[in-house]
């Protein structure tokens, strides 16, 4: 006998029966089935996890205005690796001019800052630069007083003998009364070009509405005051935290691609970062450009009335007091170029001090709820050129000593080889030579603030794009880069050390590989050339 759990089993049940060949192939089918559902159910799991954690729409009103932007100045059908200038900026034979844009919506700003009569107290600078612009605007009052006041100009400098009296003419003591009394150099030069609208006759300057003049002319006279209002308006604690934000991140990117370049020594590496880390940055406006309270004693001097006239001499001459005080300071109050609502950014080279005004970083360039792509390739972009100017002296002929002169000046001819291959449209020309310093800006202003977005995106999580537009994070990132730079090319000579519109979007664009990865441009296509230039 065995043990007790052992039994004997028939002949039979070692066989292979009907039974069990059935049992064997249904198993078989339920393991397949049990091994697709598993598939089929990951598969859908993973594309859940993709539509949620991927790029989320942006539904905020900002969004949806920056969207109507796009569409309204682009033309989609343009092939983007063709001409991509065109697809960004050209909208039925009509090129948008993203800057004039910004910098008349800036002027409506202040506008309707001005026409609002609960933001100024009586007693104030405020209340005298709203005096002067409502005068300014009231042409009717204008025109009840005549030629009167203009005549009494007129006797002053000598006389017409049109008007009236006339002394002798004495050139030069006319001249000096015009230049210290009326602050009017008078002379001039003047282009003729076609008139915005149809039928496009030649004029030398479109006028421009009332409203724009009498805007621009009491921000000249009255800056302190019209800055505080327009930053405390347009540039807020949390805007202007953002943009600093973003000036970090691409100031970083740079040192990082400092330490990349091969032309540069070690040595002259060394002193371009001890440069970024010394350079004064300024975001918005000045400081004492937000001190309100020291606009009423800068306008203590001008007297308002008893006509039109009179007001804008009697602000003329206080203007140029307070110039001349601003020379006079230990502080470089004079250095700050343009307006808080002005669009261009600059880089001073005795101050060693980068500026961004608050109107330039306004939408469609900057605002902090945009998607981080439209911020990094509008603003950023922007940022980043500036940055670049601190180093122009590196790139110029025996500047660098401690630098590869012979692969640096075979990239920047590379350089000028690469932008002379781009066809430009009928009637405007560009010198290589002259543009060279800012072509390269652009080109490693691009790159240093894609290289920025890339890191962003592995530290930062939740990008957003554009909702209902068939554009990826990294094309919106290209798109809002070359939305800056849609303008008009100049049919005037100047002396502009830019190359025009289209090739500035064009040469840095296609000098960029990822560009041409995630537009899918084929080899050898317009965008995509075969070989790319390796400077910054």
């Amino acid at each position: 006998m065995g043990p007790p759990w052992s039994q004997e089993s028939s002949p039979e049940e070692g066989l292979p029966t009907e039974w069990s060949r059935e049992w064997s192939v249904t198993r078989r089918v339920l393991l397949v089935v049990s091994l697709f559902s598993l598939l089929l159910g990951s598969s859908v799991l993973w594309v859940y996890i993709f539509r949620n954690c991927g790029p989320r729409p942006c539904e905020t009103p900002v969004c949806l205005d920056l969207l109507a932007r796009y569409q309204a100045s682009g033309n989609t059908s343009e092939a983007p690796c063709t001409d991509f200038f065109s697809f960004s900026c050209k909208k039925a034979k009509r090129i948008s001019d993203s800057f004039q844009a910004l910098a008349e919506e800036n002027k409506k700003r202040l506008k309707r800052l001005l026409e609002d009569s609960e933001s100024w107290h009586p007693g104030s600078g405020e209340e005298k630069s709203f005096q002067f612009y409502n005068s300014c605007m009231d042409t009717d009052a204008i025109e009840a007083e005549g030629a009167g006041p203009l005549k009494q100009v007129i006797e002053e400098l000598g006389g017409w003998h049109i008007s009236g009296n006339r002394t002798s003419f004495d050139f030069n003591q006319t001249l000096k009364l015009l230049m210290s009394q009326y602050g009017h150099f008078p002379f001039f030069k003047a282009y003729l070009g076609p008139h915005p609208e149809s039928p496009h006759t030649p004029v030398i300057k479109p006028a421009h509405p009332r409203w724009m003049k009498c805007v621009e002319e009491t921000g000249t006279f009255f800056e302190p005051t019209l800055a505080a209002l327009f930053v405390r308006e347009a540039f807020g604690p949390g805007i202007r935290s953002a943009a600093m934000e973003l000036f970090t991140e691409i100031k970083d990117a740079l040192v990082a691609h400092l330490k990349r370049l091969p032309w540069i020594s070690q040595k002259t590496r060394r002193e371009a970062q001890n440069r970024i880390t010394q350079l004064q940055v300024q975001m918005g406006a000045p400081e004492w450009a937000l001190k309100p309270e020291l606009a009423g004693q800068e306008y203590s001097n001008i007297q308002l009335g008893p006509n039109f006239l009179q007001s804008f001499l009697s602000c003329v001459r206080s203007l140029q007091a307070r110039k001349v005080w601003s020379f006079l300071q230990p502080l470089p109050y004079h250095r700050w170029q343009v307006s808080p609502w002005g669009v261009t950014a600059s880089y001073s080279i005795p101050d060693h001090e980068v500026v961004f005004p608050a109107g330039l970083l306004q939408p469609p360039f900057f605002h902090p709820d945009y998607p981080r792509a439209v911020n990094f390739g509008a603003a950023g972009s922007i940022m980043a050129r500036e940055l670049l100017h601190i180093f122009y002296q590196l790139l110029l002929p025996g500047d660098c000593l401690d630098c590869d002169t012979r692969a640096l000046q075979e990239a920047l001819l590379c350089l000028e080889h690469h932008y002379a291959a781009f066809p430009l449209p009928s009637g405007t020309s560009f010198s290589g030579s002259s543009t060279l310093l800012e072509n390269a800006a652009d080109v490693g202003g691009l790159d240093i603030a894609f290289q920025a977005y890339s890191r962003s995106l592995l530290e930062y999580r939740g990008e957003t794009k554009l909702p209902n537009w068939d554009l990826s994070p990294h094309q919106l990132f290209f798109r809002s880069y070359a939305q800056v730079l849609c303008r008009e090319p100049s049919t005037e000579p100047s002396q502009d050390t830019h190359s025009p519109p289209r090739l500035r979007v064009h040469g840095p664009l296609s000098n960029t590989p990822a560009f041409a990865r995630h537009f899918r441009c084929p080899r050898d296509a317009l965008m995509n050339p075969s070989s790319r230039c390796q400077l910054w």
